[in-house]
């Protein structure tokens, strides 16, 4: 029989047991749930799958979440279902005295274990805003005892997951409103962006390891062939937290009026941190290209300096 989460953004984990030999500790006759509650660092918002053009996530049914209680290796699963939490084992507290650490993640995969577990495949994105909720993965860890929080392990406050990734968002506007303009092509060169990890639970964020795929992936390359209106293209995607030793190179191939061109630039830093988000506005404009830093408020936000490229000419 599945127990069912109360409380939004909750789940309830770690198996009950007796002491004989320390009667404090004695669990009664009666169950004592737990249930955790979630949200993420930064935004006060209780879920996060769906992000909107605001920087807004909330959770979709179906979605899923990894938690480990203190003593387990492999990760036991929480699914929503729209209005509620639901796992398939009931759990409780093993005592009322102790406090324990927890550690969980977003989203969830069949047979992680705490040292290793597998992170999205960021070589899989196809740069539009409703699949990175697809690709996000957060982590989270807390210190909980079932007498402070009533029986709730709350990863929220000062414990909110957090986003684990870096996030670039560009958007590309047209110079005149008549023209007409397609971009074919866009390719992101930095070492080790994409390359698959593994994520390892420590004691707390500081020990937690990223272990990285010994075959790296350094190049992302998108085709979205999409028409730029005047609202602008919108290109989002997420990147591993690295520090570059030479800046991210950003190149686009696109069509304007009929005539192919190449634009790139390197000036997008070196340093891409997980859970900031890093937002340019992409303006053509003759023979160059204007990249504006702007603000994001769901994020940590990164404001760049404006930087100008070159533009070339594709030839026919």
């Amino acid at each position: 029989m599945k127990k069912v989460m109360l409380l939004a953004g909750f789940c309830s984990l770690l198996a009950a047991c007796q002491s004989e030999k320390e009667p404090e500790y004695t669990t009664p006759s009666d169950s004592m749930p737990m249930y955790l509650e979630a949200s993420i660092a930064s935004d006060r918002v209780t879920s996060r799958t769906t992000v909107t053009e605001e920087g807004n996530s909330s959770f979709m049914e179906t979605d899923r979440i990894g938690f480990f209680h203190p003593d387990a290796v492999e990760a036991c699963c929480w699914e929503y279902d729209g209005a509620n939490w639901n796992t398939a084992s009931d759990l409780n507290w093993e005592n009322k005295v102790e406090s324990f650490h927890f550690c969980a993640f977003y989203p969830y995969q069949e047979g992680a274990v705490r040292t290793a577990v597998p992170m999205p495949d960021l070589s899989a994105q196809t740069g539009e805003l409703d699949h990175v909720g697809n690709l996000d993965f957060l982590a989270g860890h807390c210190d909980a005892s079932y007498s402070d929080g009533g029986g709730i392990v709350s990863f929220t406050g000062a414990d909110a997951f957090q986003h684990v990734y870096a996030m670039l968002k560009i958007v590309v506007n047209k110079n005149e409103a008549d023209d007409n303009m397609t971009v074919h092509t866009v390719k992101y060169e930095g070492e080790d962006i994409v390359t698959p990890h593994t994520y390892c639970f420590g004691d707390n964020f500081t020990a937690d390891e990223l272990v990285k795929d010994p075959s790296p992936v350094s190049t992302l390359t998108l085709t979205p062939e999409a028409s730029v209106d005047e609202g602008g293209y919108t290109i989002v995607v997420l990147l591993n937290p690295v520090t570059l030793s030479t800046s991210l190179n950003l190149t686009f191939e696109y069509t304007r009026n009929g005539i192919s061109y190449t634009a790139s630039t390197d000036k997008l830093g070196t340093e891409f941190t997980g859970g900031k988000l890093y937002e340019y506005t992409l303006r053509l404009k003759k023979e160059d290209i204007i990249i504006e830093g702007n603000a994001i408020s769901n994020w940590d936000s990164m404001v760049g300096e404006d930087i100008w490229v070159d533009e070339n000419h594709t030839s026919d």
